[in-house]
């Protein structure tokens, strides 16, 4: 892997599969901090994207054709197992990613989509997003303590990558009818207000292969409190 593009979360050695993490909407790789859990067990990657973290200052993507190809240039990949994952809108960039891999003759093992929006369920919600909108969005989602908006640098930290990632969003045309070879497990939680339960009928659409749907305790964001032992049950 590329390090300037990934951040490798946990190592392992050759003979354990590899796992590509994709952060929510204008994350980065500190999203995955859990996933060290993983420590000898997978050897894990979690995607930087640029604009934040170590690629603080670089212009981020804003059109999902870009974003696959140079992402798609930064995977440098064995004969391992391959294990994608995506958490919120990173479900929806994973799959992408792994339809791209797949449209090269890579294997792609599995697709863990936790807490995502189903592809053929995206829709361009709106046009002409800007700071004040993008903001806008973060206080009525939620997710975003509120203090943290007012810091003095919010707008560059942390509402510029989440503008980028609305328009990366706005730019995607869902999946186009495309359904993976890849095996696919949805991960829906008891408490996340965002995606309910039933879109994993959705993702159940999005591949030829084996489905698993695992509806777990938590909110959006209820990777953040797996241990070893709920990671290595959605990534089985």
């Amino acid at each position: 892997m590329k390090n300037s593009s990934w951040q490798q979360v946990s190592h392992a050695d050759d003979s354990r599969a590899t796992v590509l993490l994709f952060p929510p909407t204008g994350a980065g790789a500190p999203a995955f901090r859990s996933a060290r859990a993983l420590q000898g067990v997978y050897d894990s990657w979690a995607y930087c994207p640029p604009g934040r973290g170590t690629r603080f200052g670089e212009p981020g993507f804003t059109e999902m054709e870009k974003f696959v190809e140079e992402t798609i240039a930064t995977i440098d990949l064995d004969d391992s197992t391959l294990i994608v994952a995506g958490v919120s809108f990173g479900a929806a960039l994973g799959f992408t990613v792994c339809a791209a891999l797949e449209g090269r003759d890579v294997r792609v093992d599995r697709l863990v989509a936790i807490c995502g929006v189903a592809p053929g369920n995206y829709v361009r919600a709106q046009t002409g997003w800007d700071l004040d909108s993008a903001r806008a969005r973060m206080i009525d989602y939620g997710l975003t303590p509120r203090e943290v908006l007012e810091m003095e640098d919010a707008d560059e930290i942390f509402v510029q990558p989440t503008l980028d990632d609305l328009l990366l969003a706005d730019s995607y045309g869902g999946s186009g009818g495309v359904s993976l070879h890849a095996d696919l497990t949805c991960v829906t939680a008891s408490d996340d207000h965002l995606v309910p339960e039933s879109e994993a009928a959705s993702w159940e659409k999005a591949t030829r292969s084996t489905f698993t749907h695992l509806h777990l305790p938590g909110g959006h964001y209820a990777h953040a409190d797996f241990g070893t032992k709920e990671w290595i049950d959605v990534l089985s």
